[in-house]
Order: C-alpha cells, then structure tokens, then sequence
C-alpha cells in the first residue's frame, strides 16, 4: 500500500470522525461510498477501507450493498472508549520499562516540565498536541507486545480526533487554563525513568481518566457524566467530582 493511499484512507477516517464528534451525523444516518468519495475527492476505495476502519472501532456499522449507518455517540460511548483506552495502554506503559535510552527520557522529562510551565497560547497548543502524539507513540511502540501495540494504534486516530474536537472548543473560548495533559505526561515519563511499572501505570490512568473527563465535559457539558448511563464498574473508574 503507497503512503498516498494510507493517506488518503485516514483523511476519510478524520473527516467521518470530525463530523460525526461536530454534530453533523446524528445516530442512524447513511453513509454512501460514492457520495464521501466525491466529497473527499478521492476514489472509492480508501473510502471503503475507511469505514471498514471505523466499523473496527465501533462508530458505525456496515450495512450489506447499502453503505454504513452511523451508531449512536455519546458521553456513554465515549467514556466505554476512555475505559478501553485505559485498561491498553496501562499494560503497555508497565511494559515499556527498560526500552527507553535515558537521553530519550531525559529531553521527554525536560519537554513536558517546560510546557507545564510555559505560557498557553496557540504555540503551546500546537506542541502539546505533537509531544502528546509522540509519548503514547513511543509507549506502544516500546512495549514489546506487537499484539497490544496493534490494539493501540487502531484506536489511535480515534482518540487524536476527540482530542483535536476538544482542544478546537478550547481555542474557541481562547482557554487552555484547565488543561494539564503535560503534567499527567510528566507524571507518566518520571514513573517510567524511575522504572517503577505501577508508578507508570498509576500515572497513566489518572492521565486518561482526566482526558476522558475533560472530553466529556467540552464535547458534552459538564452535567453528561452524571447523567451518562454507565455500566457500574465502568461508572467506578470516572471521577466526576474533579469537573469544575
């Protein structure tokens, strides 16, 4: 497969996602190849590779010679994707002790600690963003599990576009205050210099768990994890009361 193609397939993948998080495709709407294709500017092929990709991950549903149907998305849908999150990439941070170089932890260390400090404005935003792709990048990568790396990285395009949907609502109301990812990251780097598996861990699921929080409450508002019907043990792992 070119890299063009790839390409090509993830734009589908962004643009059904940005979408789909926007608003614009509301539970039970049609997708039609031809149609996204044409609006793509793209042949139908990495259209059709595309929802295969999104049927994976459980946002739409493929419909025999009748193109895909939207599910419902939601704050339930979302956190049971949080809760997914976790459980991947708690397991792959654990094993990625030991696979680092110490002057690759060393300038992870030093970057989050200077953006958590650093003035917030659209630059930081931009950086945040690249650093945070980088780290859980790296995390999956360094694991040593071909398998739970693979997990991670179909969902990967999936939590960058919520992030991105999320952090486009911040730009929006000019607030970065409330948004502490680079000192969860630097909680996580520190764990993983100590190589303390359960520090790392511990680091990293207080990281998606405030991820998970604060997408809820940006894409949804603040009262949607209280009234989100969650499983119970789903309902366990939230923690509603740190929304401000």
């Amino acid at each position: 497969m070119s890299i063009n193609h790839g390409t090509r397939r993830q734009s589908v993948v962004r643009l059904i996602l940005t979408r789909l998080f926007n608003g614009e495709y509301a539970p039970g709407a049609r997708l039609r190849v031809e149609h996204l294709a044409e609006q793509c500017n793209v042949s139908v092929t990495p259209v059709r590779e595309a929802l295969v990709e999104l049927a994976g991950v459980g946002v739409i549903e493929l419909q025999p010679n009748r193109g895909a149907e939207v599910r419902p998305f939601g704050p339930k849908q979302l956190w049971e994707i949080c809760h997914l999150r976790r459980i991947l990439e708690c397991e792959a941070v654990r094993g990625c002790i030991g696979h680092f170089t110490p002057s690759e932890l060393e300038q992870m260390e030093a970057d989050f600690a200077r953006l958590s400090t650093a003035t917030r404005d659209e630059d930081w935003l931009e950086e945040t963003k690249l650093l945070d792709n980088q780290l859980h990048t790296l995390i999956s990568e360094r694991c040593g599990n071909e398998r739970l790396s693979y997990e991670i990285n179909r969902y990967a395009v999936l939590y960058r576009t919520l992030r991105d949907a999320r952090h486009s609502v911040r730009t929006a109301r000019a607030n970065y205050s409330e948004m502490d990812e680079n000192l969860e990251h630097l909680a996580i780097v520190r764990g993983i210099i100590k190589q303390d598996r359960e520090a790392a861990a511990e680091a990293m699921g207080d990281h998606v768990n405030q991820a998970g929080n604060a997408l809820v409450q940006d894409l949804f508002g603040k009262q949607a994890i209280a009234d989100a019907d969650l499983d119970p043990y789903v309902a366990e792992q939230v923690t509603p009361t740190q929304i401000p």
